[in-house]
Parts: structure tokens; C-alpha cells; sequence
């Protein structure tokens, strides 16, 4: 490989290229900055907003999920606004700023084809619909850390300081603050650091066992902080319930026999919506063919398989968590390209060859823009409900904006749902912390505690509007589920009087009812979709 292709004048159109990429995905990513905020977006950004007032995770808001990503939220939402456009624009430059990170690493490990290829595979692969990468999940938050983490970890074999180490392990850390699977990632570099320890010559040894020490503090140090701060904030027993106790309960629902179905459905349509994914796993073999990549290659390899085990806790394989492989996933689209462009170069220097692997990648990246543009198309023209179904997601950012206008600024909410977006478009607080009732339907044993718990926080706030969401994609009722919380909700209702309807007609016919229509339009069948917003009705004075 000359020095030309590596640097100069040659390799200017690789970072134009680069810089196209990046430009498309921006654009696409800003014609959808006011999509309405899901429901894990809804529960980051209502915690976030929370923490903005002094709230500590946990107290209004219960999840088993470690609050990383809802402080990132909160510092989203303290610079660009507590709107959904808000929170997409700071994804945005999150996603970006790991794009140029993965960019910068491939180009490092090996040269500019690997170095724009990895940044622009990123980039495409986040903006996946299949895998919800136009949302701000969690998993993206993780992948920005995993990436920097790499960046300090090169850094490290670069210099040879434990401050780099210390450095990547904290940004490992700060990964498994945003969602606890990163965690499984964060192993595969100790574990190196550990084996070079063990393995290291006498005079090396103090400075490799300095290594694995401080990338352990580093990793476990954001956890740590974590727990002082919400031990002072006095929810660390609620903490330590969602993020432990529950925690346990919900990866040992789905039985493992139902692992296979899961996993081939998420890789379809993973492979289906970017054809950028053969060009992952055609860099993998490259790893022990191309000699160039002798210092990273247990390194990129460990981190692929762990990252794809981080997709595995609880088998369910959802697309989203896929998110978190993709810096990884970059890297070996990198590889695949640069390296087999290396092979034909040195195995046939007289032959034309060399263009092969840019026309198959030119091939792949024309497949997946066009596939991009025509989901775009789609969803300009049927909006949320063309990714969502019938889920309620505007119906719910409408309902929100209903009771934010109508509600006393200290009236508190509650919603038997799991539409956590609610609260925050409300901009109100919670009457209970049960902001998702999937565990009240689960078949675990804290199923039936979390109904009554769920009853008494309702009953004794005496919230001035309930939001009772008629939608089995909000409560995913099974056969099994304890009856108690409807029970209870049937007798309870009678202390308010429903004020608006959004009734969901077909997939793009929702009709809103308020006033003296809404009680003749309330939804009371199971099977029609749609919101009921109650408000408490005034007690009469004796």
C-alpha cells in the first residue's frame, strides 16, 4: 500500500465522500426533528425533564433501566428546548460526533478507505428504520461511549499512559449507565488488559496490572457515583428494586426456546432495511487474512461477538439494541473494504482490480439510499402510523398538549398506559411512578404487588385527570395477566367524567371529541382503539 493511498491529494475524495454521507443522513434526519417522541423516548425525556426540576430518577418515574441516558436527556433538553425537535436535534449531533470518532478509528487502525467506509456504514446503519434509529434510544447514547472508549483505548497502545486507560474505561462505564448491556462489552477489554497482565515480561509487569486497575475504576466509577447520588436523593431502594429485583424477573420471562424466532426475526429485517450489513460480516475473515490488523485483531473480534451478546440478555433480540453494535459494525465494513482492496492490489499489481470493492460497496450504498428514500417517502406521506401501526403515538403528544392547556399548573396525571409521552408533553407530574404497565401484565411474581402498589399510589394522589389508554399495543394483556387493576379502575372511574376522546377510526383517521361529545364518543369496547382523558369530577361541599 503506497503512502499516496493512505494520505495526500488521493485520498481527498474518500473525506468529500464521507462528508456527502454524512450530509444525507443530516437531512433525512431533520425532515423527522418533530416525530413524535415514542415510548422509550417519552419515559427518557419525562425523567429528563424531571432532574431539570430537582427530581431525582425513581421518585415519580419507575424503570429497571440505570438513569445515564436520562441525564442525557436532561442535558439535551437544558440546551435545545423540552420538545421532541429538541431531543432529535441533539441526537443528531450525538450521532454525528460518534460518525467522525468511528471514522477517525478506521483510519487509524489501517488507512482512508477503512476510515470513510466505517464512518459512513455507521451513519447509515443509526439511521435504520428497522432497527428505530431515527429515535434517541438509549443504544445510542451507548455506542457514542463505546466509540470514545476505542478512541482512549488506541490512545493507550499509542502512548503507553494508564491514563488513557482510565479514560477508556470510563467512557465503558458511562455506556453501561445509558443501559446495562453494555456491560457485556465492557468485559472484552478487561479482559485483554488482564491477559497482557498475566502474560507481560517482569519489567512490565507493575505498569500492565496498573492497566487492569485503571480501567476497573474507570468502568466502575460512573455506577458508583450513581448509587451516592440517588442514596442521598433517598430512592436508592427504589433503584435497586427496578434496576435489580425486577430487573431479574424480566430477563427470565421469554423461555429460551423462543431465543432462535427472535434472533432471525430482528437479522431479517436488520439485513432487509441495509444491505450495509454483508459488508459487516464480510470484514470479520479479513481480520486474520490482512496482517496489517495483527494489534487489533482479538480486539475488533471480541468486541463483535460481545456486542452482539449485549442484543441477547433476556432473548429478546429487539432491533434497537442492535444500535449499540455499530461502531463495531462500522469498523468491519472498513476492513472489508480496505482490506480486500489491499489483497488485490498486492496479489495482482498488473490487473485492473482494484475497483472491485469500491464498485461492490457503490452497489450496496446505492441499494440502501434508495431504500431509504422510499421509506422516507412513505412516512411524509402516512406519518407516524407508517412505522407505528396503530400504536397512539400523535395521539398521545395531542392528548399531552390537551392537558397541559387545561390542567392547574400543579394538577397531577395519571396514565393507565404505557405512554410515559404523555407526561411529558403534559408537563405534569405523575400520581404514580408506574409510567409503563407492561410488568403489571407479565407473568412474574411481582406482577400482582405492582398492580396494588400502582392503586394505592393513584388512590391516595387523587390525580385531577386520568388518561386510560384503550390500546393492546400499551398494556400487551395476556390470558394470565392479573385482573385486578381493571377491576379496580371500573368502580374507581366513577369519581371522574371523561372531558376528551381520541378515537383511532382506521390508520390515518383518528377523530378528537371534547366537551359534551366526548361522553357520547367514549371508548369502552376493547377492541377500538383510541384515549380516554378523564377528568376528576368536583367534590360538593356537605
Amino acid at each position: 500500500m503506497s503512502d499516496a493511498h493512505k494520505s495526500g491529494p488521493l485520498s481527498a475524495w474518500r473525506w468529500w465522500c464521507f462528508l456527502l454521507l454524512l450530509a444525507l443522513v443530516a437531512w433525512a434526519r431533520l425532515r423527522l426533528l418533530d416525530f413524535p417522541l415514542e415510548r422509550d423516548e417519552g419515559e427518557y425525556a419525562y425523567a429528563g425533564q424531571l432532574i431539570l426540576q430537582g427530581i431525582p430518577p425513581y421518585e415519580l418515574a419507575y424503570n429497571m433501566k440505570l438513569p445515564g441516558t436520562y441525564l442525557a436527556y436532561a442535558g439535551i433538553m437544558a440546551v435545545f428546548g423540552q420538545t421532541a425537535a429538541g431531543i432529535h436535534l441533539g441526537l443528531l449531533l450525538l450521532t454525528t460526533a460518534t460518525a467522525l470518532l468511528v471514522y477517525w478509528l478506521g483510519k487509524k487502525i489501517l488507512d482512508a478507505d477503512a476510515g470513510w467506509v466505517a464512518g459512513s456504514t455507521y451513519a447509515l446503519l443509526a439511521l435504520s428504520t428497522s432497527a428505530i434509529g431515527y429515535a434517541a434510544h438509549a443504544t445510542h447514547f451507548c455506542a457514542f461511549f463505546i466509540t470514545l472508549s476505542l478512541v482512549a483505548w488506541l490512545k493507550h497502545r499509542e502512548t503507553g499512559r494508564w491514563g488513557a486507560v482510565l479514560l477508556a474505561g470510563l467512557a465503558m462505564g458511562l455506556a453501561i449507565l445509558m443501559k446495562q448491556h453494555a456491560a457485556l462489552v465492557a468485559a472484552w477489554p478487561g479482559l485483554l488488559f488482564l491477559v497482557a497482565a498475566c502474560r507481560s515480561e517482569p519489567n512490565q509487569r507493575r505498569r500492565r496490572w496498573l492497566d487492569v486497575f485503571a480501567y476497573a475504576v474507570g468502568v466502575l466509577l460512573p455506577y458508583l457515583l450513581c448509587v451516592v447520588w440517588l442514596w442521598q436523593a433517598g430512592v436508592f431502594s427504589r433503584f435497586w428494586y427496578w434496576t435489580v429485583d425486577y430487573a431479574r424477573e424480566y430477563v427470565e420471562l421469554v423461555p429460551w426456546v423462543n431465543a432462535g424466532w427472535a434472533l432471525s426475526w430482528s437479522l431479517h429485517s436488520l439485513f432487509a432495511d441495509c444491505w450495509l450489513w454483508w459488508l459487516v460480516l464480510a470484514g470479520l475473515p479479513w481480520l486474520w487474512r490482512d496482517a496489517r490488523l495483527r494489534p487489533w485483531r482479538w480486539g475488533l473480534a471480541g468486541l463483535a461477538v460481545t456486542g452482539f451478546l449485549a442484543t441477547a440478555p433476556g432473548f429478546y433480540f429487539r432491533t434497537h439494541y442492535f444500535l449499540l453494535l455499530l461502531p463495531v459494525a462500522g469498523l468491519l465494513a472498513g476492513v472489508a473494504v480496505s482490506s480486500s482492496r489491499h489483497w488485490l492490489v498486492t496479489r495482482f499489481p498488473a490487473a485492473r482490480w482494484a475497483g472491485l470493492p469500491y464498485l461492490i460497496l457503490a452497489g450496496l450504498l446505492a441499494v440502501t439510499l434508495y431504500h431509504y428514500a422510499d421509506t422516507s417517502r412513505v412516512i411524509r406521506r402516512f406519518g407516524p402510523h407508517a412505522l407505528y401501526g396503530m400504536e397512539p403515538l400523535p395521539e398521545c403528544e395531542t392528548v399531552g398538549r390537551y392537558i397541559a392547556a387545561q390542567a392547574s399548573p400543579t394538577a397531577r396525571v395519571a396514565v393507565l398506559g404505557s405512554e410515559p409521552q404523555i407526561y411529558f408533553a403534559a408537563q405534569r407530574h405523575s400520581a404514580t411512578g408506574f409510567i409503563y404497565v407492561y410488568g403489571l401484565m407479565e407473568p412474574q411474581r411481582l406482577a400482582g404487588q405492582m398492580q396494588q402498589t400502582m392503586i394505592a399510589e393513584i388512590t391516595h394522589a387523587q390525580p385531577e385527570y386520568v388518561v386510560y389508554v384503550n390500546s393492546d399495543y400499551s398494556w400487551q394483556r395476556r390470558a394470565t395477566s392479573q385482573t385486578a387493576i381493571f377491576d379496580w379502575w371500573q368502580s374507581y372511574r366513577t369519581n371522574y367524567e371523561v372531558v376528551a376522546v381520541a378515537e383511532q377510526k382506521e390508520l390515518l383517521d383518528t377523530r378528537y371529541y371534547t366537551g359534551p361529545e366526548a361522553a357520547a364518543h367514549e371508548l369502552t369496547q376493547a377492541d377500538t382503539p383510541g384515549l380516554n382523558v378523564y377528568r376528576r369530577r368536583p367534590v360538593l361541599a356537605p
